[in-house]
């Protein structure tokens, strides 16, 4: 349970959410005081340089009303004295009422404050104290200003930290209102965290019935991209699967039946040879001359299926070489001198390219071999080069049945010559073109087929040319 992604992601919003909560209460509880003091210290300076600039005329009603109702709102009080320590205004001290200290501030204070601002470096005092009717922190701030070329001095008082009971007040508001956002946060995280985690855990039931061969599963994810993406490509997968077990069953079944074939047949005929044949030296050979029929093709298949696990492992080195096209093609045609088929060759013989002429020999070969296998006897075969931006497209074509656009996107694929009712050809293995796609591949040639039923096909493949 504890490795639970729902869990987790629960584990997770929760731990945010404490978090978040910590740094509120450090934010609204902890530092409020500092915050505070910072504040009014600011309005302090503030308040005072707002007197500088308005009080050059004390007598003016209407900068009376200004300052009154500047101290009023910043709930603070002064008194401004002149230079002989004569009070020429109370600012807001009728407002603030007890909690003004410059009210009840005797003459002897007064000149004493008046003294010591005077003698300050910095031409300012601050001293806090306590207002014990109030019990709350205040400060007591003086500082001397020049009005209209004249120094005078003014007093501020002005409370520096906030009462008991509204830090109580706070913190009890600040408690009811956690106990709710942590329980709707604990919902809405666990809600959340379940529909994150279920598309997860639906693909996880689903790999636990592929993993115990269930192809036909099928994952569906929802919610969000990544999930979505992850079951498209597990989808995918599966379905990759499904064609390579298919691929495995009817490779094991053709294979063993092309395999098994030869064995039997070469078994029963050595057996006729040692009870039936013997001394007779021409059944004997007739004999032979099976065996080794039977011999052939299966070293053809198995040399075949070597071939293919070679190239399609990309283990083989490429070594490209500058031959005639001509001359190749020629050469490979000889093979098939045994044949009755035609070959009609459309290639000049200034043409030279460069590829490696053994594996690039393959692909030709299995090309012409499987032209041959698709035409009837008589009927031609047409091998022709064309060239376009140094690129030569070598192409083999046949007269015969064609191929369906269908079965066209599976001629690439091993045995798929082979069908559900396969029957083997002795000149065969059926894993030519599968051959030549690999061998392209690794070689980077393009390669394709052109065919429609009825029509005969056209194999091609590229090469690169080159000068002589």
């Amino acid at each position: 349970m504890f490795n639970d992604m729902a869990f987790r992601v629960w584990t997770y919003f929760l731990a945010f959410i404490a978090i978040m909560m910590i740094l509120l209460w450090m934010l609204q509880i902890t530092f409020l005081e500092p915050y505070y003091k910072a504040s009014r210290t600011k309005n302090i300076v503030f308040s005072i340089s707002e007197v500088q600039r308005l009080l050059q005329d004390p007598n003016d009603e209407e900068v009376k009303a200004k300052l009154r109702l500047l101290f009023a709102r910043e709930n603070m009080c002064g008194i401004v004295y002149n230079e002989e320590g004569v009070k020429i205004m109370n600012i807001a001290v009728d407002v603030i009422g007890p909690n003004c200290y410059l009210d009840d501030m005797s003459i002897k204070s007064k000149d004493e404050y008046i003294e010591i601002v005077k003698n300050s470096n910095t031409k300012e005092i601050d001293v806090p104290f306590r207002n014990e009717f109030f019990d709350q922190g205040m400060g007591f701030y003086g500082k001397e200003i020049i009005l209209n070329e004249a120094p005078h001095y003014i007093f501020i008082n002005t409370p520096m930290k906030l009462l008991d009971s509204t830090v109580e007040v706070l913190k009890n508001q600040f408690l009811m209102v956690s106990v709710f956002i942590f329980g709707i946060g604990t919902t809405v995280a666990l809600l959340l965290a379940r529909k994150l985690a279920y598309p997860i855990h639906a693909m996880n039931e689903s790999a636990k019935k592929l993993a115990k061969g269930d192809l036909s599963v099928k994952f569906s994810g929802e919610g969000y991209l990544e999930a979505i993406e992850l079951s498209n490509t597990l989808n995918y997968a599966t379905e990759e699967f499904s064609k390579t077990d298919e691929l495995r069953r009817d490779l094991v079944a053709n294979v063993s039946h092309d395999i098994k074939t030869p064995l039997t047949m070469i078994k029963a005929y050595a057996e006729m040879i040692v009870d039936i044949s013997g001394d007779d030296s021409e059944l004997r050979n007739s004999h032979l001359g099976v065996i080794l029929d039977e011999t052939n093709h299966l070293e053809k298949l198995v040399n075949d299926m070597l071939s293919l696990s070679q190239f399609e492992s990309k283990v083989l080195t490429i070594k490209e070489s500058k031959f005639n096209l001509k001359d190749h093609v020629m050469s490979t045609l000889n093979l098939f001198q045994g044949f009755t088929n035609e070959f009609e060759v459309e290639i000049s013989p200034k043409v030279y390219v460069l590829a490696d002429e053994i594996k690039m020999g393959q692909v030709l070969f299995n090309f012409v071999n499987n032209a041959i296998k698709h035409s009837h006897s008589d009927e031609k075969i047409k091998i022709s080069a064309k060239t376009s931006r140094g690129v030569v497209t070598v192409s083999v074509q046949d007269f015969g049945d064609g191929i369906s656009k269908e079965n066209q996107k599976h001629i690439w694929d091993r045995y798929t010559q082979i069908n559900k009712h396969h029957t083997r050809s002795s000149k065969s293995s059926g894993l030519g073109l599968s051959i030549v796609s690999a061998i392209c591949e690794a070689t980077g040639s393009d390669y394709g087929v052109i065919s429609e039923e009825g029509a005969g096909s056209t194999f091609f493949y590229t090469l690169k040319r080159t000068k002589k």
